[in-house]
């Protein structure tokens, strides 16, 4: 009797401790659900824009990019266009109400222009990463910038105004004198200087980015001093300058011109930028805790960038001293001094 005691009281111990083991099992799997992203858990990612995102230009390439990138990396994307970049206290008010409010990890500002108010702001936020999309150097904390190879691009761009022009006047009118638009330029003379060392270059640049009537009164002056090839990084202002200068039979080297419905018919080459893919370095670096404050830079080797030359721009043998000179760029051969 008490061997069968004994058995009874061994099999309602058991199925005690195995109820037990079931409803700790449940509490935990309450305590400590699933790991997956929650809302709440995604961090967040504020984008700044100079003008709208709908500029067929700069702007939207860099809207596209970072929203298709915060969707695939799950970021809370929240952006912000024409963001003032002079008046440092609207600047500031602006945008450290949108950190504060929706307690953002990632700033991200698309332009030179805000360098400044960037690195002003920045010291305020330590625990917040900041990226400018340009050429700078960093604050060496939590500030850094993305940049495309500017210089490399005005090599290019320089050799095929040299090699199209049939006056030795060739022009570059940039939408405001920032220094990536300066590097372009330098980059422009240097390569164009390769090819005829008797060539001229024009080089303006606007007072603001959306200044049509300044564009157009650059365009014209240019024209009126016999420039035939004329480089153009000016969105959106730009786009009252294409239609003169098809107009008058110039020759055309734009940028993120596949944008456009129609791009001049006197189209030499086409300036792509892959911004998506640069933004993109940046992005899994914050992720990866290894932003640091400096300059990353990209070129045409990274993929980051390329210039397209139009079909028959040049002859076959003016193209293909352009492809040699692609060439020794992409390989490393051929640089500005920086």
């Amino acid at each position: 009797m008490a061997a069968v005691c004994r058995l009874f009281y061994l099999l309602l111990l058991s199925t005690f401790v195995a109820l037990s083991g079931c409803d700790q099992s449940q509490s935990t799997s309450e305590k400590s659900p699933p790991q997956q992203t929650s809302v709440e858990d995604k961090q967040v990612l504020l984008a700044l824009f100079p003008q709208k995102v709908s500029d067929s230009g700069w702007n939207q390439a860099g809207f596209t990019g970072v929203q298709t990138l915060s969707n695939e990396l799950e970021l809370n994307f929240i952006y912000l266009e024409s963001v003032p970049f002079i008046d440092y206290e609207a600047f500031s008010a602006l945008v450290r109400q949108q950190i504060e409010v929706n307690n953002v990890d990632i700033v991200m500002a698309h332009g030179g222009q805000y360098i400044d108010p960037v690195s002003r702001l920045a010291r305020n936020f330590p625990r917040v990463n900041f990226i400018v999309n340009t050429n700078c150097p960093g604050n060496n904390a939590n500030m850094g910038c993305l940049s495309f190879d500017w210089r490399e691009l005005g090599l290019l761009t320089g050799t095929l105004a040299a090699l199209k022009s049939e006056t030795g006047k060739i022009g570059f009118i940039g939408g405001m004198q920032l220094p990536i638009l300066e590097q372009m330029a330098t980059g422009m003379r240097v390569g164009a200087l390769d090819i005829n060392p008797g060539v001229q270059l024009f080089e303006h640049y606007l007072t603001s980015w959306t200044d049509e009537v300044q564009a157009m009164a650059i365009a014209e002056q240019m024209l009126a001093d016999g420039v035939d090839v004329i480089a153009v990084n000016a969105d959106p202002a730009s786009r009252v300058i294409y239609p003169l200068l098809e107009k008058k039979g110039v020759a055309v080297i734009g940028r993120q011109l596949e944008n456009y419905d129609s791009p001049p018919s006197t189209l030499l080459a086409n300036v792509q930028l892959y911004t998506p893919r640069l933004i993109q370095y940046g992005f899994n670096q914050i992720l990866k805790g290894r932003w640091q404050g400096k300059l990353y830079q990209f070129g045409i080797k990274d993929q980051v960038q390329e210039i397209h030359l139009e079909p028959k721009a040049l002859t076959p043998e003016q193209a293909q001293e352009f492809k040699q000179v692609y060439q020794k760029v992409v390989l490393g051969h051929l640089e500005v001094e920086r």
